[in-house]
């Protein structure tokens, strides 16, 4: 019997509309369907995000999508991926679902991430893989992104610290950014710390939300785990060829307001906040 928690119910119900509660109500028959398909046998309770449900397996991770074009586009980026071993493995797909294998100890990376000497194999893996499969383009994804952010403009937390127009220029600025050539390929899409995993050899990436454009943009979250781009820069740049600095900094000062709702709401009084709210407030 597979009981999804209310919390998850109603994040996706928000994510994906009404339609997610039908969903919902048939999980239990389409996890035995693809546990008899796939040799499958379920070992923990529903885990879930912010667009899927995740079950443990005895051979993996089973994630399940409302959206079948989440999944179809997660899958074709962990295709495309491959041939890293810093990336998770697709050990099945199909639609609306994903079985990857297992990140052990599989806890979030909790250190400066653009300087982690863990998470720097990964960063250049991301970096380096030529091409991309036919997923959305970035600026699609900025301006969804902001699009969702923006939500949260009226939060306590929030209003009065970063005014409207601070993200619309953020956003903005984000825009052309994502639309002028930069480091092409295959964007990862959410790099933050929680989609970094440590394996046994180092970090492992999970959840992407993929997308065509300026690898750049991948840096930002690593970045600005500290607020402080100026720190973390120099180093990247001696690390990954072909990284355009100036362009990375460029794209830390855009998304800098929406990074700053973020952390305003779910840690307003730490120093990184502060460096992130000083960032997205400069003249």
């Amino acid at each position: 019997m597979i009981e999804v928690p209310d919390e998850a119910r109603r994040r996706l119900v928000v994510r994906f509309g009404p339609g997610a509660t039908d969903w919902l109500d048939e999980l239990p028959a389409l996890v035995g369907t693809l546990a008899r398909r796939w040799g499958l046998q379920i070992d923990g309770p529903v885990l879930s995000g912010n667009s899927a449900i995740v079950l443990p397996a005895d051979r993996g991770v089973l994630k399940l999508h409302p959206d079948g074009g989440i999944a179809a586009d997660e899958a074709a980026a962990l295709a495309h991926w491959s041939a890293a071993s810093t990336v998770v493995d697709l050990l099945e797909h199909d639609e609306g679902a994903l079985l990857l294998a297992r990140v052990r100890p599989g806890t979030a990376v909790p250190t400066a991430l653009g300087t982690d000497p863990a998470v720097l194999p990964a960063l250049v893996d991301l970096w380096t893989t030529p091409g991309a499969p036919d997923v959305p383009p970035l600026v699609d994804r900025v301006a969804f992104w902001h699009e969702k952010v923006r939500e949260h403009l009226d939060d306590e937390r929030v209003r009065g610290v970063i005014p409207p127009e601070v993200l619309d220029r953020g956003a903005g600025e984000a825009e052309v950014l994502a639309a002028r050539p930069g480091h092409e390929g295959l964007v990862h899409g959410d790099l933050h710390a929680g989609n970094l995993l440590t394996g046994p050899a180092g970090a492992v990436v999970v959840d992407p939300r993929p997308c065509r454009g300026d690898r750049t943009f991948d840096l930002v979250d690593p970045v600005l785990v500290e607020g402080r781009p100026e720190r973390v820069v120099p180093e990247l740049a001696r690390r990954l060829d072909g990284l355009d600095p100036d362009l990375l900094h460029a794209w830390c000062r855009a998304l800098a307001p929406a990074n700053a709702i973020a952390a305003l709401r779910t840690d307003p009084g730490s120093a990184r906040t502060a460096a992130l709210v000083a960032l997205a407030l400069r003249d």
